[in-house]
Formats: C-alpha cells, structure tokens, sequence
C-alpha cells in the first residue's frame, strides 16, 4: 500500500495571514523565532489583533536561536502544558516549527520515554488538543508539510555529545500552512540560499529514493527542483522580489511534500554528521556531498538522475551524459551561492577532521535518512564521500 499525506489546507501569496480569522480559537501559544520578530513587529501586531478580535487569548515565545535541542523541547513543552491551547502557531524557519512539531508529543504525552519518542512513524496520537498553523519564514525546509522533526539529541560518544536525530510520524504534518512571501524578504543572503539549496535536496534525493515512486509527490520534486534552480538567482540579486521569493517559498513547500512522500537518502545522511563538528546551517551540511552522493548512487538510478536533469535543461544524448550535466548545473548553483566544498573551507582543522573520521561514517549509516538511499552504501563508501572533502 502506497500514500501521500498533505495538509489539509496551504494558503500562500500576500495578505494570506488573514487566514488565520477564518479558525475557532480560544487559547493560542505562538513560537516563533525572535529575529524575525525583531524586525517584522507589523506581523506580531497584525496577529494580536487578528486573536484580540477572535476573543481569543495568545501567548508569543521564541525558539531556541539555533537548531533545536531535545532538552529545549522538553522545557519549552512546559508552556503548552500550562496554557492548554486549542491552536498553536509556529513562525519561522525549520528549527522553529520542528522543534514545535516535537513539543506537540510532550503536550499530549508528557510521559513519553526517548525511546518511544525515538521510535519512527509509531509515535502515539496527536493533535486531540491543538490544531498546528505552521507559518515558515525561511524558504528551504519543507518543515511545514514533513512528516520529520530534526532536532539534536544527546549521543553516548563523548567527541560528539549531540547528533542530528529526524523524530517521525505523519502526525507531524501541520493542518494548516501560510505561505506568505513579504515574510521572507527579510532573509539575509546566507539563509536564503542555505534553504533554498536544503529544498533542492530534498527533491532529488526524495526522486532517486528507494521507496516506491509516488504519483502524488515525485512530480513536486521535479518541479521543486527547477524552481530553486530558476529564482534562487534572482532572488539572491533581489531580495525584495516578491515573485521570486514566493515561487522560493513553493518550491520548499513541494520539497517538504515530496520528502514526505519518499523519504531523503546520503546526502543527508552524510551531511547531517558535518555539522556535528562544525557549525554550520542544515542547508549546507545536506548540500556538500551531493555530488559525491549522486555519483554514487548513479550505477543503479542512471535514468532518474538523466530525467532530472533533462526536465532542467541539460541537452545530451545519453544518460551519462545528462547525469553530467546535473552535476555541472549543481556545481554552479553552489558557486552561486559560495559554499565551501572541502574540509579547509570549512574552516575544520586536519587533526579534528581525522580524529571524527570513524565517529563519522559511524553515525552515517546509523542515520535513518541511509536507509531511504537508492543503494545501501558500504562504510568504505561512506568514507569515500568524506575523503572526497578532506582537501
């Protein structure tokens, strides 16, 4: 049995926060993240009047400034606990509304073990209490329409004490979705392009997946993929072009849906363990070794990498030929947006990248995003792909 899962309602273009007078509500927790809010105040007083003239009560706290912590989520849980709301908005980038996604568990089971919380696509019910409106202010995540929260938990190898840890269920899917593009124009470039490159990724790896293709979602991924490839540019020379950032903002949203319809695979299974080393934003980490990741998993999906690539532009006669070309349009999207590609541009020292080789490959292929790559790697391989960076 295949299924697709969508929410059951996406608003998107200007004005759209309006949307929100349309639901009954009496008791709402907003979290959002407070730069955002430090420079869009017209949105946080649009909000207190949209809930003052619902008679309905509102309480506004933040996110954690960083990507999120299972710890920050179990404290900041404690605030849904004592407002008991019937709705809850997340307003931000992934980190936010992921964190939002894994506090709404501990809101309805406050109880619940790690290794419950851990245990992917088994999750016990949600949403009993609150409905979920997810408001991204990023374009890149797909965090309002995934089925995944991606957060830190701790880890019991004392050089790297967190990792990356994708907390699963479809429960996890917001109701509702905003999609307003004014709500990204304040984006600074290396966040634009972090996301925008984090919702290319997901689209192919979610098309090359192992999982069986999905009518419902493979063709977002495709269409997902030409639109970061199309306005990314555009939007980095503009930031104030609305076009373009909202044909961005939909291109993250069909990532998000696509990702939910097949799952990610190397790249970020891979990517995710650099920035347990250094820091560096989600985007990037998942982007710098997909062109390892897409040669190696060309020996068995040749042809989905030659569709991609053909449904972008490439002109070629052979399969091989267009993969090629995929790979030439990938590179010259990351020197668009100037990402380091190899260890010295990340700025991580030999001797620290030698001493977490083995934790690396290691926490690799214990990542639940390995098990949707098209091809199992083998730790050699793994290892490749980092000895591909270690330059």
């Amino acid at each position: 049995m295949l299924q697709a899962n969508f929410p059951a309602k996406i608003v998107y273009g200007e004005n759209s926060l309006n949307f929100l007078s349309t639901l009954s509500a009496k008791r709402v927790v907003i979290f959002a993240d407070e730069v955002f809010h430090k420079f869009n105040p017209e949105v946080f007083a649009l909000l207190d009047s949209i809930f003052d003239t619902m008679g309905a009560q509102h309480w506004l706290y933040f996110g954690e400034g960083t990507e999120p912590t299972l710890g920050f989520i179990k404290e900041n849980a404690k605030k849904l606990t004592e407002h008991q709301p019937d709705l809850i908005l997340a307003i931000g980038g992934g980190s936010v509304i992921d964190a939002v996604k894994v506090m709404e568990v501990y809101y309805e089971h406050p109880d619940i073990t790690n290794e419950q919380l851990y245990d992917r696509f088994h999750l016990p019910p949600l949403r009993r209490k609150a409905k979920l409106v997810a408001i991204p202010t990023t374009s890149g995540t797909g965090a309002e329409v995934s089925p995944i929260g991606v957060i830190y938990v701790p880890n019991d190898d004392p050089k790297i004490p967190q990792v990356k840890k994708g907390i699963a269920d479809h429960q996890f899917i917001a109701n509702y979705v905003i999609l307003d593009p004014r709500f990204t124009v304040t984006c600074p470039r290396g966040v634009t392009a972090s996301t925008a490159v984090d919702a290319f990724v997901h689209c192919i790896e979610a098309y090359v997946n192992k999982n069986p293709k999905n009518i419902f979602t493979d063709g977002f991924a495709l269409e997902g993929m030409k639109k970061v490839v199309e306005w990314l540019p555009k939007a980095l020379e503009n930031p104030k072009d609305l076009t373009a950032r909202a044909e961005l903002q939909i291109a993250a949203t069909m990532g998000g849906m696509a990702l939910a319809g097949r799952g990610s695979g190397a790249s970020h299974g891979a990517g995710k363990q650099i920035a347990t080393i250094c820091h560096i934003p989600h985007g990037m980490s998942v982007a710098i070794p997909l062109d390892q990741v897409i040669r190696l998993n060309s020996r068995v999906c040749l042809a989905e990498y030659a569709t991609i690539a053909r449904y972008l532009g490439v002109k070629a006669e052979s399969d091989e030929q267009a993969v090629e070309g995929l790979i030439a349009v990938w590179n010259d999207l990351m020197k668009l947006v100037g990402f380091p590609r190899c260890r010295s541009e990340l700025k991580i020292e030999k001797a620290v990248w030698d001493e977490n080789l083995d934790a690396l490959v290691k926490n690799s292929q214990n990542d639940a995003a390995m098990k949707g790559n098209p091809i199992k790697l083998t730790d050699d391989e793994v290892r490749g792909i980092f000895n591909a960076l270690d330059r």
